[in-house]
């Protein structure tokens, strides 16, 4: 914790400016800004209130919207009143239902096995003297950003039930006459969940939790005669509920949001969730808009009371910190150190390398997934593609809008948190809730509601198919994980240095940009990243809102594989890849010098 000392008042009171030799200058800022106390101030202030206008018109805008619209009745933009007619044919139709059933039973068999195994994992890298845990941990970061359709063209490579690598192989066999692997599957939706996110952000999210734990604790409880076990059970796993509980929400949140890979792999088999459910709606000859949002209004009611008792859990429990004394001691595997490095080195590679590596083949690849075609090589998808106007089009479309997500990411989304964890301004809890509900529906929803939102409002319709749109959305899609990211920084950083501040007459904003900024700016960088990332991979949220004219890389690779172009589809991929993998890999280097 960092401490106050004369030096460091006297140099924050070097960087605020004074008026003469009284009080510090009260300028524009701080005459709209105002101060901000910790103990007291509890009012409101003008620009809080436009930052909850803004906020509350981009979230709970295209909610009310869909609410509206589940309740009209009639052809949609000829409404002859208001009524439940949509919700009656939601829940007599069984397909909906099954889709309901389905989406219910993904999510829980992924996060269930993703909770055990993660666990298990970061506790390991963790807590244990594994070879090169840091270098392991490094591969389930890289694992997160790789992009869900790649990793899915990946594994159709190895497990398509006529021409997958891992079927060939064992038909070879005399015994065996079928493969029995099918990607197109129930089994086959989860397993690419499994390696292509849910996996590698339980250990992200785990790790640091263990790593944090002070071993004295856990050597106190086996000194009183407690099992490793009982110990796990009675002291570990309760000083870490509060991660844990924070990543079952936001995994389970993203196991309902999830789009894509059920769309690709779930269609030959008719396997359908809710957010497949709504996008065939919409898809329609004649969309059904008021059944689509009341499907979406479902995944909202399944969300709402886990993130409602995360927040109460987390606020009851308080905020564990870090002292001087805390240690981690690491325990040793013993006979297992080695096995169990291969075991998880094993699956970082089946995480990261693996799938990067099977993409990149089937770019050279006469017929994807074909090795027994002549030619089984090519160059013709590349020359394809890189003549292909729509691709130039789309690889700028999605520069710019990864940028712009990054942009309204570290700006605004920056002074959110600030505002919730800082302040005592009067409805930062209403934020903070607002911060949360773009992740409770899924991203076709949002794209759903500001697709209405556009077409109804007169003075929004130019702003219909430019980027501008585009970036809004992307950018909610990321918010929530990144104002947490912010948050979780600021908890971190002691209160003394901006009280400091404060007290030599610097207003928030003052405040903010030359005490907080720099203390959060590594932090600020990796949300920067990620929100980069999350743009150039984003589907579901920008699927509606996408027109020739604004088509980004994402919707011009999941186009091409719904048309089982997937030669052509791999090829994007390998962009998509560097606009993801690649960032992150350079921002991460570009950090290993900074602190060198």
């Amino acid at each position: 914790m960092s401490q106050v000392t004369p030096e460091t008042v006297a140099e924050i009171e070097e960087l605020t400016p004074h008026d003469g030799i009284g009080s510090p200058k009260r300028g524009w800022r701080q005459r709209l800004f105002g101060r901000v106390t910790r103990g007291a101030g509890q009012h409101w202030s003008v620009p809080f209130l436009v930052l909850v206008a803004f906020i509350a018109l981009l979230v709970i805008g295209p909610i009310l919207i869909m609410l509206q619209i589940s309740l009209q009745e009639g052809a949609f933009g000829a409404s002859t009143g208001y009524g439940f007619e949509a919700w009656r044919e939601v829940m007599a139709n069984s397909r909906i239902r099954s889709s309901l059933l389905t989406t219910i039973n993904i999510s829980l068999t992924r996060q269930t096995i993703a909770m055990i195994v993660g666990v298990w994992l970061s506790w390991v890298i963790a807590r244990t003297d594994l070879p090169y845990a840091k270098v392991l941990e490094y591969g389930f970061w890289v694992a997160v950003f790789l992009p869900g359709l790649t990793v899915t063209l990946s594994w159709i490579m190895v497990f398509d039930p006529f021409y997958g690598v891992a079927n060939r192989a064992l038909e070879a066999l005399p015994f065996i006459q079928n493969g029995p692997f099918d990607i197109y599957s129930w089994w086959g939706i989860v397993w690419v969940h499994l390696v292509s996110g849910t996996l590698p952000v339980k250990v992200m999210l785990l790790t640091p939790a263990f790593r944090n734990l002070d071993a004295a604790l856990e050597e106190a409880s086996r000194s009183s005669g407690a099992t490793s076990g009982q110990t796990m059970r009675h002291v570990v796993i309760p000083l870490v509920a509060p991660t844990l509980l924070v990543a079952l929400v936001l995994g389970t949140i993203r196991s309902l949001e999830a789009f894509e890979i059920e769309l690709i792999l779930g269609t030959p088999r008719r396997i359908d969730v809710l957010s497949t459910e709504i996008y065939r709606l919409v898809r329609r000859s004649t969309p059904q808009y008021s059944t689509a949002t009341v499907v979406g209004m479902i995944s909202l009611v399944l969300m709402l009371p886990a993130v409602v008792f995360q927040r109460i859990y987390t606020a009851r429990r308080g905020h564990a910190t870090l002292t001087g004394k805390s240690t981690n001691v690491p325990r040793p595997l013993g006979k297992w150190k080695w096995p169990t490095f291969a075991l998880i080195a094993s699956m970082v590679f089946i995480m990261t390398i693996f799938p990067m590596a099977m993409v990149i083949m089937g770019t050279f690849m006469n017929i994807f997934g074909r090795f027994d075609a002549t030619p089984t090589w090519t160059l013709d998808n590349w020359t394809t593609i890189l003549n292909n106007r729509a691709f130039t089009g789309a690889l700028w479309n999605s520069t710019v809008l990864s940028f712009g997500t990054a942009f309204v990411a570290m700006v605004i989304f920056s002074v959110i948190a600030y505002t919730v964890v800082r302040t005592q301004l009067k409805g930062r809890v209403f934020l903070d809730y607002m911060v949360w509900l773009p992740s409770m529906l899924p991203g076709i929803v949002i794209s759903l509601g500001y697709l209405i939102l556009f077409i109804n409002v007169p003075f929004l319709r130019p702003m219909f198919g430019t980027m501008s749109i585009l970036i809004v959305v992307a950018a909610l899609g990321a918010m929530t994980l990144t104002t947490q990211m912010v948050k979780a920084s600021l908890i971190q950083i002691g209160a003394e240095l901006e009280e400091a501040s404060r007290a030599s007459g610097g207003n928030w904003f003052y405040t903010f940009r030359r005490v907080v900024l720099p203390l959060i700016a590594p932090t600020l960088a990796v949300v920067g990243v990620l929100a980069f990332s999350t743009a150039v991979k984003t589907t579901g949220h920008v699927a509606l809102l996408s027109t020739s004219r604004n088509q980004p890389l994402s919707i011009l690779q999941l186009n091409q594989m719904a048309d089982f172009n997937l030669e052509a589809a791999s090829v994007v991929g390998v962009f998509i890849l560097i606009g993801t993998v690649g960032v992150a890999l350079v921002a991460r280097l570009l950090g290993f010098k900074a602190r060198g």
